[in-house]
């Protein structure tokens, strides 16, 4: 953790940027640091955000009519993308963004870490739900080591954030620079099952869903395959 000036934020990244872990690092902040780097420890936490995009991919394509297109209308993944919150940089496991939005930033944001980066995890989800009126939901995944009574498998916990309007005149008061308050709206074990998740094309789309969708209002993932693929990444 550093506070880097402002001016000196873009070469710290070209400095990261020669590591040879790179891409297991994740660059972030608070409101202590303008500078974290958050690493992923396992190829399980790697594989976790890479199923992610192509989980999503699959599954908007397939909600289109035949024969399906290439790639998802409308949308692109973002991937492991460097973005500007003010004159902060923040950067994201995996994301979606809308190919129509004048804004670069996703609409749906991926954090993946471990039990002790939890933390950070939850502000990473404030940092893009309390800084932007662009980001509809950020999906966090925790990933950590095996314990009784389920010594088999990872230890996978899913928690999903959204933002919502600062509406009460003391909230407004005490907001500096919030847009939003972020709450988690929902959380899941994954230890030994997976439970069903669905993202709402509302928020991939920022309200604006392209006609190749029909009436889908939603797009669900194949979490049996999701837990699957970090299952066997872990062992």
């Amino acid at each position: 953790m550093f506070n880097v000036h402002p001016e000196e934020l873009q070469s710290a990244l070209a400095f990261l940027d020669k590591e040879e872990e790179r891409k297991l690092m994740r660059v972030t902040y608070s409101d202590d640091y303008n500078f974290i780097v958050r690493y992923m420890p396992s190829k399980a936490h790697e594989k976790a955000h890479l199923e992610f995009t192509t989980l999503l991919t699959v599954a908007l394509v397939l909600l289109t009519a035949a024969p399906h297109p290439p790639r998802p209308p409308g949308c692109a993944n973002v991937g492991a993308t460097t973005f500007e919150l003010g004159r902060r940089m923040k950067e994201a496991d995996a994301g979606v963004q809308p190919t129509a939005s004048d804004s670069d930033l996703p609409s749906v944001v991926l954090e993946v870490g471990s039990s002790e980066s939890l933390t950070q995890l939850k502000i990473d989800a404030k940092l893009w739900l309390e800084h932007t009126q662009e980001v509809r939901l950020v999906i966090l995944i925790s990933i950590d080591p095996p314990i009784a009574p389920n010594p088999t498998f990872p230890r996978i916990t899913v928690q999903l954030w959204r933002g919502f309007d600062l509406r009460r005149p003391s909230q407004l008061a005490s907001a500096a620079f919030r847009v939003r308050e972020a709450r988690m709206v929902w959380a899941a074990n994954w230890t030994v099952a997976a439970a069903p998740l669905y993202i709402l094309l509302d928020d991939i789309f920022r309200g604006q869903v392209p006609a190749e969708y029909g009436n889908n209002d939603r797009v669900n993932l194949d979490t049996n395959g999701w837990r699957q693929t970090i299952i066997t990444a872990w062992s």
